[in-house]
This record gives structure tokens, sequence and C-alpha cells, in this order.
């Protein structure tokens, strides 16, 4: 009788069998054979400890993944090679990893029910509209816009990003009527469930591992809304305007054209708007408000606390000094060179990466004159738009438009753009 399709051992890839909260117990007699004929077993512990007959090579899997990769590349074509993950391996399991390093072909991918499926059915509720996140390996902040504006998400957790941790972050962060569900040790005999409230789950210790489950009951809805009001915004001197204005910032943004998992810089940042406004509109890029006086770096800080943007890192250097250790950007805006505008465009064009774009906002014709002489004597392409704007003041019972100072933005990098001389596509 030959073997059911989808269960016969392959030694042309990587087998990743998904393991259900039961163990053992929960795999076809097939598959356990499948285990236990292989030439190298990858597994967690726990997971090794239920195949105790197994007389193939053994590597248990913990931090080791980038190891357990090169193991299973090693194997392929050769070897019959098992990688046991828990639930379903492509659920913020190791089958995205394996995928990324070995490609997607090379896996036969055998899921079992997540951790996550299991207890969302323990509490009786619906799934198919929760969103999802992990904090294994990951830093807390992360999930905190995803709870804000979903009623339902499911997290992973670990020893060190704890739900009691979590609890904390999302409470720091002035999260409300949040009810939280546990479930621990899913399927093992002293399994057990905690729900509560956010400031009792955080002075909780819970067992692991362990499943956290977060009903919102007033999500905000998202919003991507740009050109904040000034006065929304904690900064230095507002009767002087010390300040991005609101339809500069807009514009700039747009011009960034942000990856919603960007890396940005914004230099000079002052206040940190352009930051606060790039957080609130990509809530998974990394944004980083380098500013140089201390007085402002203070209003980063108390404007990040204000629009709960916990993606924001305020910087407290003189661009382009205190850049090297951040990671490579994606967009960067320049709001001020502090008369280092060569040396900082050195560093920001360098350091850009592929696709990226570099928005340069000048008030005055020195520092317009300054960077459009970088980008000419580099030959670097660049796009330039001037923003004059007036806006509505009141005089008697009328209206009269008030100019404000001309700001130019200077766009460099990125896809080309659609101009006149492009050649049009027809629909």
């Amino acid at each position: 009788m030959s073997p059911t399709p989808g269960t016969e051992s392959v030694t042309g890839c990587i087998t990743v069998l998904g393991v259900g909260v039961g163990g053992r117990e929960d795999l076809s007699p097939a598959r356990v054979r499948e285990i236990l004929a292989a030439d190298l077993l990858c597994a967690s512990a726990r997971h090794q400890e239920q195949f105790p007959e197994f007389t193939g090579e053994r590597l248990v899997i913990a931090s080791n993944v980038k190891e357990v990769a090169a193991a299973c590349e090693a194997g392929i074509g050769h070897r019959r090679v098992v990688v046991l993950g828990t639930g379903d391996p492509n659920f913020f399991g190791i089958g995205r990893y394996l995928a990324s390093r070995l490609g997607p072909e090379r896996l036969r991918i055998l899921p079992a029910p997540s951790t996550m499926q299991e207890a969302f059915a323990r509490l009786g509720l619906p799934w198919h509209e929760a969103r999802f996140g992990s904090c294994h390996g990951r830093p807390i902040e992360g999930v905190i816009g995803l709870v804000r504006e979903n009623p339902i998400v499911g997290l992973f957790t670990d020893p060190e990003h704890t739900p009691a941790r979590v609890a904390r972050a999302l409470i720091d962060a002035g999260l409300t009527g949040v009810t939280a569900h546990v479930c621990c040790r899913l399927g093992e005999k002293d399994e057990s469930r905690f729900s509560g409230d956010l400031e009792t789950l955080a002075r909780t210790d819970l067992p692991d591992p362990n499943v956290l489950v977060l009903v919102h009951d007033h999500p905000e809805p998202r919003r991507t809304r740009l050109g904040l009001p000034e006065e929304d915004f904690v900064h230095r001197k507002p009767k002087v305007g010390l300040i991005t204005k609101r339809e500069v910032r807009a514009v700039a943004i747009a011009k960034l054209a942000l990856a919603e998992d960007a890396v940005v810089w914004d230099i000079g940042a002052g206040s940190g708007s352009v930051a606060i406004e790039c957080a609130l509109l990509c809530p998974k890029a990394k944004v980083f408000a380098i500013e140089k006086n201390e007085e402002d770096v203070a209003n980063v800080r108390a404007n990040v606390a204000r629009f709960g943007t916990v993606n924001v890192t305020p910087v407290h250097a003189t661009a382009p000094d205190g850049l090297d250790d951040l990671p490579d950007p994606d967009a960067v805006f320049v709001g001020g060179s502090g008369k280092r505008m060569e040396p900082l465009l050195d560093v920001c064009m360098g350091r850009l990466r592929p696709g990226g774009r570099v928005v340069v906002s000048l008030a005055t014709l020195d520092n317009l004159a300054a960077a459009l002489a970088w980008f000419k004597g580099r030959e670097v392409p660049v796009e330039v738009t001037q923003l004059q704007v007036a806006r509505g003041v009141p005089i008697l019972d009328m209206t009269r438009l008030e100019a404000l100072n001309p700001v130019t933005l200077l766009v460099a990098g990125g896809p080309p753009q659609a101009g006149p001389e492009s050649p049009a596509t027809s629909g």
C-alpha cells in the first residue's frame, strides 16, 4: 500500500511538523513513524522528551535558530530532517524563518492547531476578525498600537516579555477598558486560566508558556490624518512659532512616501512634530527624533507621551553626530542643519537605504543655496517644491489672508518621479 500523500518521508526537503497542545498523543501514527525515521530531529527540549526511543541525531531548538537552519540546509538531499514546532509552524513559528533562509520550496510544512487557536477555543471567542502579534524576542512597545486600535488581539509571550509586563506597558500608554485573558500551559495537567483587568494582571505572575488574549471595549479607530494643528504639540516659544507648520508637515511626510515599517530620521526635530506624525501614520515604523537643544528634546519626550507614540526615540545630538548608532534610514526629514548642511547630507544620502527618500525643509535662502550646491555638485537629481501658504485671520467682521514664510522642500532618492518627460502608460 502506498503512503498517504503528505505523510511520506522526504529527503529532498525539510519536514516541518506542528505538534498540538496534546503533544505526541495528538499526532497520527504516520507522523510519529516519520519522526522516528528521521536522521536528524530538531525540536525543543520539551518535544524531544516525548520521543525517548528516537535513535538519530538530535538538535535542541532554543535561541539557536541560525544553527537549526544551517543544520537543515546541510541535510537537504541526503538526510531525512524533521523539525518540530508548536502548533502551526507558519503562525509566528519557526516555519517563517526557515522559509526565509532556505526557500519555501525546500520545506514541507504539516501544521497542527496552534496554541492561539486553542486559547480562543477555550475562551469561546471567535478569532476570524482578531489581530495577532508576538512579544517573543520583540519589543513590547510594538503591540501597543495593535491593542489600541483593535477589539480583540491575541499575543504570544515569552519568559522575558510576560503578560504582566505587557499589561504594565499598556497601562503606561494610557489604555483603558481592556480585559485580559491568559491561557497557561495549554494541554498540560496543570493548565490554568486568568481573566481580569490590566491592573490586576500587572501584579500577577503566571506560569509559562502562556497565550495572552486582550479584549478592548472601545478601540480607537485608526486615523491617517496629516497636518495636526501646531497647538496640539508642546513646543518652544509658541508665539514665535518654532515648529514645522502643519501644511509643510503634511506635504513633507507625503513626499517621504513611508513604508509601514520604515526607519525614519527626523533631524533638527524641534518639538518632534514630524516624527510624531510619521509614527502615528505608520505605527510599525521606527522613528528617531534627533535634536541638539536640550529643551526641545524634553518637548519631544512630552509629545511622545501626549500622543502615545512609543515608536519614537528621542536622540539628543547635533547631527551628523549621534547618527552612527542608528539603523540606516528609509526616510530622512531634515528640518534643521545647524549650519552643517554638507556633512549632514553626506551622511544622510550615504546611509539611505535603496528606494529611500531624503526631504530637506529650507526656510532661508542661504541654506537653500548650500543644499542645492551639494546636490548639483554630486549630480544627484533633486525635486524642488516651494510652499507659499496663507491663512485666514479675522479683521473686524471680515477675514484677510496672512502669509507664512515660504518654505522650500528638496526631495532626493526613491524611485524616479513621473514628470512631463516621462513616457505615459495607457490603462
